[in-house]
């Protein structure tokens, strides 16, 4: 019983464990995302001050990851992703929002997030490895990241219902994931070209990710019925021995059994 409570813990601890894991890069992508975005285009206040306090909650969240792992206390890199550069300058040291040093230090700290990344990845970046699952994802991510600065450059200065990047964001996140509100509609040609491409992205990342999460279900089933095959095989050979080793104290019975009725 405390045998299988123990299993039980160990297997809410990993859960637990990839929960944090995949929380972590996320935030991690999220931040990347947002300080690249804020360094070359304009933020509405609001969305300024929400990346702000995201850089700051993920660099502490990331400087903790690196410090309670024995093998990476001692990167380099700590120093590139544990800084909240916005928060100290803007926040504390009052510089503006857009002043070349601290563009120059978020971008060095997006290339670090990278690096971060393959470091803090874990067994979720190996799962996604194994699953080839960072296909679809990458796929996902790239399309948002490079379709709302082309339909931003493209639409800002023609089209009165797209004023900021913020709305750029709206049109596209709403058009890959296929809702399609209709508040935001491109008047060019290349942002009408820019929705085809971001729809048929959508289809294809979408496919991606399903056929990768359906090849991965499907070995780990497999591996799983190997497994249990492999358990049952040994179990049969477990009975089939004791059965040899009792079919030997039979005839060793009887062999004594015939001895004592010949008698001396």
């Amino acid at each position: 019983m405390f045998q299988r409570w123990g299993f039980a813990v160990k297997d809410l601890q990993s859960r637990i464990r990839i929960l944090l894991e995949v929380l972590l890069l996320v935030l991690m992508g999220l931040d990347g995302f947002a300080l690249f975005i804020s360094v070359f285009l304009p933020l509405q206040p609001g969305t300024f001050q929400a990346v702000v306090l995201l850089d700051l909650a993920v660099s502490l969240m990331v400087s903790a990851a690196y410090l309670i792992q024995p093998g990476l206390r001692e990167s380099w890199r700590i120093p590139l992703v544990a800084i909240p550069f916005y928060f100290i300058g803007v926040k504390i040291l009052g510089a503006p929002q857009h002043s070349p040093l601290l563009a120059v230090l978020n971008l060095i700290k997006v290339a670090g997030l990278l690096m971060a990344v393959r470091d803090l990845a874990g067994s979720v970046g190996e799962f996604m490895r194994r699953s080839r699952l960072g296909y679809g994802v990458g796929l996902f991510v790239s399309v948002i990241f490079v379709f709302t600065i082309l339909f931003y450059i493209v639409e800002s200065p023609v089209n009165p219902l797209v004023v900021t990047y913020e709305d750029s964001l709206w049109y596209v996140l709403q058009t890959i994931t296929t809702v399609g509100y209709g508040d935001i509609v491109p008047v060019t040609s290349l942002g009408r070209f820019t929705g085809m491409v971001i729809m048929f992205s959508a289809i294809a990342s979408t496919s991606l990710i399903t056929a990768s999460a359906t090849s991965t279900l499907l070995e780990t089933l497999r591996g799983e019925q190997e497994r249990i095959e492999s358990r049952r095989r040994d179990e049969f050979r477990e009975i089939k021995a004791r059965i040899s080793g009792l079919e030997e104290r039979l005839d060793r019975i009887e062999e004594m059994l015939g001895e004592l009725r010949r008698g001396p």
